[in-house]
């Protein structure tokens, strides 16, 4: 694991596509300070009081709208200014303390999280992260407060993933104002907000000849040119809003370009990076939330003279409703903690966070609803507007197709660096043309291969109780790096385009964390004077399972990235392009 100038360091989940770990980023898990406990139960304690008071999901939903007395409300706790500096008006939390406030607003209502969430952990985000301080000055204090609500301004109609590919433009005047001009769509507090982010292209000189970049320009609402469209009717988050937004021809001045000019795109990845972990953090507190509804409806309903809690297949759902819940939970306070002691590049922990975290809400859900069965399909209950809720997060800031892509190519560019001189001898033709050479590079190859085969590095720091558990992760992350190398082998730089193998890779190192996350959080507990004896096996089984299922899945993963169907898929899918749909109909044949 690397180090920069500065002391930071770089991503763990990076450092497991080299089939390595540094256990002092790992042990001990970053619990709470003393001083964080202190806080975040006062502040808990706050939102919950204003939450019974004034937060009224199911009207929200009903009505698609959060009352301006609730917003102000929120402004007033310092909700709205969470991670702003307390000189300029914010709470000042850190990641950790940011995530857990967070997911005690989402525990209530997932339109109100929503909205605080487009308004602070992307809406002015970039401000924080890039501005200069007169636009901190002039911003955050009424930003924070609530008196002024933001607005992330970065998709468009023809632009969804590739966000490189947005068309609205700002034009220099050479009078030291811009004209920006396009439209931008479902945006979150799009009508609601004073001040939007909004990404735009910018035309640059770069030798000679004139390029396009990314700029990121503050626009405020109520600039000549600024509209928005009709309210989305959506199917969740009905009470947070989402508009198209427009401008025509609106003139701002440079002092509202945020950061340096034409670095637009990495502000805006920046920012999404961030705010995926907020999202992460949303997801356990949902997952919490419908947990305890199924463990009420478990408990209290009857069948056959017995709670049906007593029965194996409810059993099985509850049993995997809180492993997944504490499965998400540990990865997001594992990045939470490392990011405050000065994680560099963090982009791959929090997209591990958004796909694992929203992917287990959803079946988190899914179990709950199951197991509330009729009760859970009327609207009198919360499971169905949690269910539409619970959606949008798949999607949300970056669909989780799209992170497994970010997450694979990303992780495999440093083992690609490493095999550079091997891919040049890698074909035995040319290895054989310089024999001495050749051994000397296949030598040292092999060596590390061997390690991962064996079993890559062994934890030392895990709880005695979890030494089996442990053996086995370290088992697992040979067999990734030994798949990452094997995919680089064969495809090379045309994994770029072989999306099914990333899936695999992603998908392995996603269970890699979970599993060293689990690992450090229980040993953490089991060594813990504060946890009773009960919670300390209760936190050992659910470490126990969700390692046995996470290396099932790594395994199958590893077997398929060399046996599987993925051609056969393929062509199914182009089958089913071409006929428009499934294009069979049992009246035919």
């Amino acid at each position: 694991m690397a180090s920069n100038e500065s002391g930071n360091f770089e991503s763990v989940v990076g450092s497991l596509f080299f089939g390595e770990i540094d256990e002092k980023l790992i042990f001990p898990f970053p619990h709470f300070s003393d001083a964080q406990v202190e806080m975040a139960k006062e502040m808990t304690a706050a939102v919950d009081q204003f939450a019974k008071d004034n937060i009224n999901g199911e009207k929200f939903d009903t009505e698609s709208h959060i009352p301006n007395e609730v917003i102000a409300g929120l402004g007033e706790l310092g909700l709205l200014g969470m991670a702003v500096p307390e000189e300029l008006g914010g709470l000042g939390l850190d990641y950790t303390l940011y995530c857990r406030l967070f997911a005690q607003v989402a525990s209530y209502d997932a339109s109100v999280a929503t909205m605080i969430g487009a308004h602070q952990s992307i809406g002015y985000r970039a401000l924080l992260n890039e501005g200069n301080e007169e636009q901190k000055k002039k911003w955050l204090p009424l930003l924070s407060s609530g008196k002024v609500i933001a607005a992330f301004c970065l998709t468009e109609p023809g632009s969804g993933s590739d966000a490189y590919s947005i068309k609205t433009k700002a034009v220099d005047n050479k009078d030291g104002t811009y004209t920006i001009t396009g439209q931008k769509l479902w945006i979150t507090n799009g009508g609601l907000a004073g001040f939007y982010s909004v990404y735009c292209k910018t035309d640059h000189e770069v030798d000679g000849k004139t390029v396009e970049k990314i700029s990121c320009f503050i626009v405020e609402k109520e600039r000549v040119g600024v509209s928005f469209g009709e309210k989305e009717n959506k199917m969740g988050i009905r009470g947070s809003e989402t508009r198209a937004v427009y401008f025509d021809k609106v003139v701002v001045p440079k002092e509202n370009i945020i950061g340096e000019l034409g670095k637009g795109f990495k502000i805006a990845m920046n920012v999404l990076n961030s705010g995926r972990l907020s999202l992460g953090a949303g997801c356990v507190a949902g997952m919490k939330t419908v947990l305890a509804l199924a463990t009420e409806h478990a408990t209290n309903r009857k069948q056959f003279d017995r709670p049906i809690a007593e029965f194996g297949l409810i059993q099985q759902k509850l049993a995997k409703m809180a492993e997944m819940t504490y499965a998400v939970e540990s990865i997001v306070y594992l990045s939470t903690g490392n990011m405050t002691k000065g994680m560099n590049d963090y982009y791959m922990e929090t997209a591990v966070c958004k796909v694992y975290g929203s992917e287990c809400l959803w079946q988190t859900v899914d179990m709950g609803m199951q197991i509330a069965a009729g009760n859970g399909y009327m609207k009198e209950y919360p499971y169905e507007r949690i269910m539409r809720d619970s959606r949008i997060q798949l999607i949300f800031e970056g669909t989780n197709e799209i992170l497994r892509c970010l997450l694979a190519l990303s992780g495999v560019r440093g083992p690609s660096e490493d095999m550079k001189e091997l891919g040049k001898i890698s074909e035995v033709s040319s290895a054989l043309q310089d024999p001495i050479k050749s051994l000397g590079v296949f030598t040292k190859f092999a060596r590390k291969r061997l390690s991962n085969m064996m079993g890559s590095k062994q934890l030392t720091k895990a709880h005695p109780e979890l030494k089996e558990q442990a053996d086995k992760f370290s088992s697992c992350l040979g067999k990734f790096a030994i798949a990452v190398e094997d995919s680089l082998i064969k495809y090379g730089k045309k994994i770029i385009d072989n999306e099914l193998p990333q899936g695999r890779l992603a998908d392995m190192v996603i269970d890699l964390y979970v599993m060293i996350a689990v690992i450090s959080r229980t040993t953490a507990i089991l060594n813990s004077s504060k946890a009773t004896q009960d919670q300390k096996d209760y936190v050992l089984r659910l470490t126990k399972q969700i390692c046995k299922d996470a290396r099932r899945r790594v395994t199958r993963n590893a077997k398929s990235m060399s046996k599987n169907s993925d051609k056969a898929v393929i062509k199914i899918s182009e089958s089913v392009v071409k006929y428009g749909g499934y294009g069979l109909d049992i009246i035919d044949f």
